[in-house]
């Protein structure tokens, strides 16, 4: 029998005390995040220790969310572990991912940001006052090298995961790239460069939620009717690609 949507989101709420169980493994630097997949615009359903990307039950999908949805089945991975997560506030976070499939399907996801931010500064104070206070080192001992922190990525290449609160964060954070790029502020872009923006928020399935069309014409200061063509244009550079 097909699983009705209803059904679907049942089994994806049905990892909640799992979500817990993590988060109380993993200890207060790590937020665990549930995500269901089958309402973009309101994903998460559970998160623990959200004081680290300050998001809330209800908030939208991330970029990855958005990008495994429009990859649909050729995403064949069952998790991704260890690549960069961004925070709003621009924090880099260590992250990983496993997906929630119900009959082939991805419906889920739950993921684990970590925050190592207080080992980053611990091991740069370390290297500082080795550096610092080599000279009362006697002669004959050397001030062995502090070791790299070994940070594998498994997976790769895998794009970072913006862990942003509403859908007009990830398409600021484009659109602040864009600008970024060409050193212009959003009022002074020109066409091609807001084509690039909606280019670039298409391929990562940021318009599979609602509402988006009028969220990024808000943040590029254009009308709907414009965001509507450049889309469209997208759309026919991406039907050319796949028919050549």
């Amino acid at each position: 029998m097909e699983k009705t949507l209803s059904m679907k989101q049942a089994y994806v709420r049905e990892f909640i005390p799992f979500v817990d169980f993590l988060a109380d493994i993993l200890g207060p630097n790590s937020e665990v995040v549930l995500n269901d997949l089958l309402d973009l615009n309101h994903s998460v359903v559970a998160i623990r220790n959200s004081h680290i990307s300050h998001r809330k039950v209800g908030d939208p999908a991330t970029d990855l969310a958005l990008r495994t949805m429009k990859a649909g089945k050729t995403e064949k991975r069952d998790y991704l572990a260890n690549y960069k997560g961004v925070t709003h506030g621009k924090y880099p976070m260590r992250s990983s991912t496993y997906f929630l499939r119900l009959d082939g399907e991805i419906v889920g996801m739950i993921c684990i940001n970590t925050d190592e931010s207080d080992l980053d500064e611990l091991q740069q104070q370390v290297i500082k006052i080795m550096r610092d206070y080599k000279h009362l080192n006697a002669p004959n001992i050397h001030t062995p090298k502090a070791a790299p922190v070994q940070k594998e990525v498994h997976d790769s290449p895998v794009a970072p995961e913006h862990l942003t609160t509403s859908i007009t964060d990830l398409a600021r954070e484009v659109t602040q790239t864009v600008c970024a790029e060409y050193g212009v502020s959003v009022e002074y872009l020109k066409q091609n460069e807001k084509l690039e923006i909606v280019r670039n928020l298409y391929h990562q399935g940021y318009f599979l939620l609602k509402d988006s069309v009028n969220e990024v014409a808000k943040v590029i200061k254009v009308s709907d009717p414009s965001v509507y063509r450049y889309l469209q244009t997208v759309k026919d550079e991406d039907k050319n690609i796949n028919t050549d």
